[in-house]
């Protein structure tokens, strides 16, 4: 299995605010690089668990995370019910220069097209030719991959986190799909008026006599003709079909429809794996109440807790296994030392 690991910049441990940490804060940082999503930087670990890690005190720790805060190297959040989240502070990446190998364009957006065809040359991606895509393997897989706990080392903590995925792209098209229809801003509707070679003054009153929503639909349309070498007119396509109310190509519909089925499952798939995480954070908080308790009861008191515990448990429960390993005798155990009622 790989190692965990976390990035440190050069430029972070050169930094006066770095140099200026005392000890237990360093300890801190690195404990919550420890605990981080790599794609994120966001971490969640709580006080009792950074305290055990970096052998700290609770009171050390929140003044630890204090330092670090004032020092501009992390970011804290707090929700009502939730843990707290930390983001480890980086410096920006520098962004490399765009190349004209990038994109290569004519400089006339009525030859500049947004593809809905697999283009031999360019690789890009069909509106209705994409039959074998599916969710992205982008930070959702990632995250969903460490919820599960793959690894060896000690568990990122999580915490619950609604569900961010409300829209996924459209290949070949600015757009983008919602769970009930199309996502569009003005400005994506611009770059597709300037593809169809519509003047800016016939943009501007279909922007101001139709809804975003609409004309996205209608623009999908003759995009689709325009791929196809069927549309003679984009602007007179465009008025036409709003004030006709032209309903969406079969074809156009089709992959719509498939984006949206996607984009559905994605979101099923993030809320299982958010309450999966819940309920492991709350079995891992409860199995490191009990060790607690049992670790401060004397062999004396414990082993009087554990006979009381294996008379109020089912007799097959109790003689399978009337040991602490027993994960219902532990649980018993706690509720007796604690003073808690038996189930």
């Amino acid at each position: 299995m790989s190692s965990y690991f976390f990035r440190v910049e050069h430029d972070l441990l050169r930094s006066e605010a770095f140099k200026s940490l005392g000890g237990s804060a360093v300890k801190v940082y690195l404990v919550l690089g420890l605990y981080s999503d790599f794609g994120t930087d966001w971490a969640y670990p709580s006080v009792r668990t950074i305290a055990r890690q970096a052998g700290l005190s609770r009171q050390t720790v929140l003044t630890a995370i204090d330092q670090l805060v004032e020092a501009g190297l992390l970011a804290t959040t707090k929700s009502v019910g939730r843990s707290t989240a930390y983001r480890l502070m980086r410096p920006a990446p520098a962004r490399p220069p765009r190349t004209s190998q990038s994109r290569k364009t004519t400089g006339n957006p009525a030859t500049d097209p947004i593809s809905f065809l697999v283009s031999e040359n360019t690789g890009q991606k069909s509106l209705v030719d994409d039959q074998d895509s599916g969710p992205e393997a982008g930070p959702l897989a990632v995250q969903n991959a460490r919820a599960s706990g793959l690894g060896s080392g000690p568990k990122r903590e999580t915490s619950p986190r609604e569900n961010t995925t409300t829209s996924i792209p459209l290949a070949g098209t600015p757009f983008r799909v919602t769970a009930t229809g199309l996502e569009a801003a003005v400005s994506d509707l611009q770059e597709v008026f300037r593809t169809l070679g519509i003047t800016e003054r016939i943009a501007s009153q279909l922007l101001e006599r139709y809804r975003e929503p609409d004309l996205a639909r209608i623009l999908l349309n003759a995009l689709y003709l325009r791929e196809q070498g069927k549309l003679r007119n984009g602007a007179g396509y465009v008025r036409t079909a709003m004030e006709e109310g032209y309903d969406l190509l079969p074809q156009v519909a089709s992959r719509l429809e498939s984006r949206r089925r996607e984009l559905l499952a994605i979101q099923e798939q993030t809320r299982m794996a958010l309450e999966r995480a819940r309920a492991q954070q709350l079995q891992e908080e409860e199995q490191t109440a009990i060790q607690y308790v049992l670790e401060r009861l004397r062999p004396e008191e414990l082993e009087e807790l554990v006979e009381q515990a294996l008379k109020t448990l089912p007799d097959g429960i109790a003689r399978r296994n009337p040991t602490l390993s027993n994960p219902f005798v532990r649980a018993k155990v706690y509720e007796l030392a604690c003073g808690e009622p038996s189930a």
